[in-house]
């Protein structure tokens, strides 16, 4: 079983970013304005070796070849793709041409959404729609995939390059478009793409295309499984604009007792490090899990590992995330816990391996 991480590209400045948000923003900007909204609440949390520029070379290599060392066997980069417009790019782009730590692989997950002003409350302040074009941009976009397919690590399941997709339900031209990017790419050597459908709050149902799904999490589980009371307190929480605390031991309950089926198709194992997204949120719309430690991840986590499901997956392990410091969900080693998430992880899946043997 392979374990993944989500990986957020975003830590670098963007002209795009530089017009939206004032010059010089970046994603560090929401991380730094994390406070204090209870006592004991933990804001902000910073990054244990400081705050780091994505666009440097070899950034992304230096961080895989530490995320290896910890037991983590590649990155699912989120990749942002509107009708021939990047954003974030160069970061990847530059770990294509980098030597890569013996047996880490990556992939993509095309978040295909509409930006808006939401961190400032402007949720109908589009920065930029996400629309697919018709087929010459279709073409454009599986060439420039088709550079990073082409690496040997990128993640493929017999000649099939993986990708995630973020929403699908949104996607009417969908089949049409993996038609013409199957086309593509048995012209160039793969045969079809293989997909990864994201469940997660409007996209709870695998379009007919998937070969594999896994849940978001702990949004799926926050969405689709909290009881009616915590539910009802999530609901008066956004219509109040007051802090909405859930439990961290719940949701990961919600996550191992689960066991629900997508049409048969393969369910991948899916986790989350923590989660706080009130650097970003502010107290509009905020979600913090309260009860998060190391501690626990690691007891949930193996729990998770050693699990059985109807149309579970052995072939990867999917945690949110490597580095979404906006959202509290980040492995990467902090001020506040060290490298301790990460040491859990490598325990839990040193332990795992052994039992395999």
């Amino acid at each position: 079983m392979k374990i993944l991480a989500l990986h957020l590209p975003a830590f670098h400045q963007i002209p795009e970013n530089d017009e939206w948000w004032g010059n010089g923003f970046t994603e560090w900007d929401n991380v730094k304005k994390g406070k204090p909204l209870f006592k004991g609440h933990i804001q902000p949390v910073e990054p244990l070796n400081g705050y780091y520029n994505l666009s440097e070379r070899h950034a992304i290599k230096k961080q895989a070849e530490y995320a290896a060392s910890k037991g983590i066997d590649g990155f699912i980069f989120y990749h942002y793709w509107f009708n021939g417009h990047k954003l974030f790019e160069k970061p990847v782009e530059d770990f294509l041409n980098d030597d890569k730590p013996e047996g880490f692989n990556y992939c993509f997950s095309w978040a295909n959404e509409t930006w808006a002003r939401t961190w400032d409350g402007k949720d109908t302040d589009v920065l930029i729609k996400q629309e697919y074009g018709g087929r010459s941009d279709w073409i454009e976009h599986i060439k420039y995939l088709c550079r990073f397919f082409k690496d040997e690590h990128y993640l493929k399941k017999k000649n099939k390059p993986v990708l995630f997709i973020y929403s699908s339900k949104q996607m009417t031209c969908l089949e049409e478009m993996l038609h013409v990017w199957n086309v593509y790419l048995k012209e160039n050597g793969f045969e079809e793409l293989y997909v990864v459908e994201t469940m997660r709050p409007n996209n709870e149902v695998p379009s007919k295309m998937a070969n594999a799904v896994f849940e978001f999490e702990p949004m799926y589980s926050i969405r689709y499984d909290i009881n009616k009371i915590d539910l009802a307190r999530r609901y008066f929480c956004k219509l109040f604009k007051r802090v909405d605390f859930q439990s961290y031991t719940k949701i990961w309950k919600r996550i191992l007792e689960r066991n629900r089926i997508y049409n048969n198709l393969p369910i991948y194992r899916s986790c989350f490090v923590s989660w706080d997204n009130s650097p970003r949120k502010g107290r509009k719309n905020n979600i913090i899990l309260k009860g998060a430690n190391p501690s626990l991840f690691g007891k949930y986590f193996k729990r998770l590992l050693f699990s059985q499901r109807n149309c579970l997956s052995d072939d990867y392990l999917i945690i949110n995330s490597w580095n979404e410091w906006g959202e509290g969900a980040n492995l990467e080693p902090s001020k506040q816990y060290g490298e301790e998430y990460l040491n859990e992880l490598f325990l839990t899946k040193k332990e795992y391996e052994e039992s395999k043997k």
